[in-house]
């Protein structure tokens, strides 16, 4: 109780800071579902969600085009606001090692990596892809999740002789959200440009940096590459959910408080959800949750389930105390942040009651046995 408290704390400090805490948007409703599509290109054109027709906002078969850079002027000063807490976001803060890419726009990517002293290539472990909930810099968040103890004790294998698991923890970009101030240009992900297709000079640039960074690891030899995790927070859960959906050696995804990634709030250009991997997704959202995640995220996977029924999910609530009940609070429906304060206190702090429920998801699920 105590340690929850303490995280609890750190919680409401980080929401103090960043005005509106990690502040991601939930989902809106879902679009209607189309054939299942064999490949994002062709999914994406087949797309009838709405904006995804509307030729004078949406002009790209990926939904919406890549996001714009911030700068210190963009969004009435949002701009301003990433860089000042970019400054926190450094990997020693919290003891991993950094690592270092350029991406094909000549940027300067960033990730922070923790690997458990047992790792080796004669001890290969899980490898967990934890991308960053927005706005807050990333490493704090690994705190207030109190994984990166965990990467010397959890189970994700099953095998007593391989406790733990080695953490990647890339680091998102400031960039154009369609979030409000003053998450609308901020640390974070571009879950609205979906190009995921590999082979396309295009490709969506934090797609390609998650790509790099586990690509970096795997290099080391100590990776076992029968479990590939992802997982994430707020904006980085929509994108693990969308990288996972797309990406053929991830085994299986667990997240907290995803937003619809196909059909965002604010977000013009929605497309019909797709897949072209089946990997199974576990999501944990609160029953009230900032901007209706709880119902919007539910309908998502609603819509995934008929469109690809073989798809393995787990979809849980919880209350405020991170405890799993039935149903979304239809009091918290409302996609205001105004007018939503419990869901905004809700949605920046972890369930670490569900760590193990989590871990346990993604240790059922390796990549061998994936459909």
């Amino acid at each position: 109780m105590q340690l929850r408290t303490q995280r609890g704390g750190l919680a409401l400090a980080a929401l103090t800071l960043a005005g509106l805490g990690l502040s991601a948007c939930g989902g809106s409703s879902s679009p209607s579902s189309s054939a299942n599509a064999a490949s994002p290109t062709q999914a994406a054109a087949n797309s009838t969600g709405p904006g995804a027709t509307d030729t004078k906002s949406c002009d790209t078969p990926y939904g919406d085009p890549p996001a714009a850079v911030s700068t210190l002027l963009s969004g009435d000063g949002a701009g301003a606001v990433a860089d000042l807490l970019s400054v926190l976001n450094q990997c020693g803060l919290v003891g991993g090692e950094t690592l270092s890419w350029t991406d094909a726009n000549n940027e300067s990517r960033k990730a922070c990596l923790f690997t458990p002293p047992n790792a080796s290539k004669t001890t290969q472990l899980p490898l967990l892809v934890f991308l960053q909930g927005s706005l807050f810099p990333a490493p704090p968040q690994l705190i207030l999740n109190d994984w990166i103890p965990l990467t010397k004790t959890a189970d994700l294998t099953g095998d007593t002789q391989r406790p733990g698991f080695i953490l990647l923890l890339p680091i998102g970009r400031n960039t154009h959200h369609f979030y409000p101030f003053p998450d609308n240009y901020a640390l974070g992900w571009d879950n609205w440009y979906r190009n995921l297709d590999r082979s396309s000079p295009d490709l969506n640039l934090d797609v390609a940096a998650i790509d790099q960074f586990i690509a970096q690891v795997q290099a080391l030899g100590i990776v076992d590459s029968n479990r590939v995790y992802a997982t994430g927070w707020s904006n980085g859960a929509a994108l693990a959910e969308l990288y996972a959906l797309n990406t053929p050696s991830i085994a299986a995804a667990a997240v907290y408080s995803a937003p619809a990634p196909f059909s965002d709030v604010q977000e013009p250009c929605y497309q019909t959800p797709f897949a072209t991997t089946m990997t199974p997704i576990m999501d944990i959202h609160n029953s009230c949750d900032i901007i209706g995640t709880c119902q919007t995220s539910s309908v998502f996977h609603q819509t995934l389930a008929k469109i690809y029924p073989q798809l393995p999910q787990n979809v849980v609530i919880v209350d405020s105390s991170k405890n799993v009940v039935q149903s979304c609070n239809a009091a918290c429906a409302s996609q205001s942040i105004e007018l939503d304060p419990l869901g905004n206190v809700n949605h920046i702090i972890w369930p670490q009651s569900q760590n193990d429920a989590m871990f346990t998801w993604l240790r059922e699920h390796p990549l061998s046995a994936k459909q």
